[in-house]
């Protein structure tokens, strides 16, 4: 009779069992083990070829997957056109760098929700509101000589000009002085801050003590042929978490976290309760001819005007391009800042932004 492997080996066990005692309590494990062996073997036999087939398709799987084909943007038979390209741009990579996250954001920016289409919602610490509330330097001008003439007790703008020449260097500066107050991520609006509200044009507020000085300014830029243009000045605390808030949603709609975008978002738009629109004491400036908040106004003749005469009329341009370290914020060309005339000046002329300021006149008080 023909015997299997598997019963040979059975039948070598028994015969070892019989030998004696010991013999047949080392067989009695050895029988299990056995068993089990046989039984993997002869699954494996008859199941050869799909385990094979599995394992090839398990090996290729990643391999495939890796290729990548080229797929023409061509109507289906239903008129859809798949864009490829603008697929891959929607989706965040971690390892793409803030600055393309700020591109994503922008695209993402189309789709808006109803709160956003009310809001022009550019990438800067501004936030700003609608263009349509950007008011010229005639318009302000003019305003402004009719509040004089209905209101007695407004005063006179000071007459600040280059040839006056003075550096207040020995100027005594005081910490309680309301032009000089700090309002940065550190340094919150006090919770009893009240500001003193005028009318600048339209629905556009400020601090009324820093109107004056404003008029002067405009006047001077328009006797130098720039045409400068009023944009988002006071800002409510409510539209400063609107802000804020949409810049973080724009973000996740990017495909950020909620961290990532938190922490973005707070370089764009400042958190609120930290930002001086909310003060009354800043103001978005650019032109007839350039009304984008971006850093391109820097470079018109506008933003060259602002920068080097501002301080004359008691404003800085409060987030310089070399000074983002200090202020934490980006480099915005239209952004001023009301400190007054002796402060500014000596903030131009020492290359100072308001943080730096303070640590050098007014924290060794």
């Amino acid at each position: 009779m023909y015997l299997t492997k598997q019963e040979k080996f059975r039948q070598k066990l028994k015969n070892f069992a019989r030998k004696n005692f010991i013999c047949k309590i080392i067989v009695s494990p050895l029988r299990g083990i056995t068993e089990l062996v046989f039984l993997i073997h002869n699954s494996f036999g008859r199941n050869a070829k799909k385990i094979g087939v599995a394992f090839i398709s398990i090996l290729l799987f990643p391999v495939f997957s890796s290729f990548s084909f080229e797929t023409d943007s061509s109507e289906n038979a239903e008129g859809w056109t798949i864009d490829f390209e603008m697929l891959d741009d929607s989706v965040f990579l971690a390892e793409k760098s803030e600055e393309d996250a700020l591109l994503l954001a922008d695209k993402a920016e189309e789709e808006t929700t109803e709160q956003e289409q009310i809001l022009e919602m550019s990438v800067s610490e501004s936030g700003d509101i609608s263009k349509e509330d950007l008011y010229q330097a005639d318009e302000i001008i003019n305003e402004y000589i009719v509040e004089v003439e209905d209101d007695e007790e407004t005063p006179a703008a000071p007459k600040i000009t280059e040839g006056d020449n003075k550096d207040y260097k020995d100027y005594k500066f005081d910490s309680s002085d309301w032009r000089l107050i700090l309002i940065n991520k550190s340094h919150f609006i006090p919770d009893d801050y009240e500001v003193p509200l005028g009318t600048i044009y339209g629905v556009h507020q400020c601090d009324k003590r820093i109107i004056p000085d404003l008029v002067e300014m405009l006047k001077a830029a328009k006797a130098d042929g720039v045409n400068l243009s009023i944009r988002s000045p006071y800002r409510t605390s409510a539209l400063q978490v609107l802000l804020y808030n949409n810049k973080i949603t724009k973000f996740m709609n990017a495909g950020m976290s909620y961290l990532e975008a938190y922490k973005l978002a707070g370089q764009a738009v400042t958190i609120p309760g930290a930002s001086e629109h909310e003060a009354g004491l800043s103001l978005d400036i650019v032109s007839d001819t350039y009304t984008s908040l971006t850093e391109g106004f820097g470079e018109t003749a506008a933003g060259k005007w602002l920068a080097e005469n501002a301080h004359y009329y008691g404003f800085i341009l409060r987030y310089p391009a070399d000074k983002e370290y200090i202020t934490t914020i980006e480099y915005e060309p239209w952004h001023f800042r009301y400190v007054g005339v002796e402060a500014a000046t000596v903030m131009y002329n020492e290359d100072l932004t308001l943080e730096e300021f303070w640590e050098i006149y007014l924290e060794q008080e």
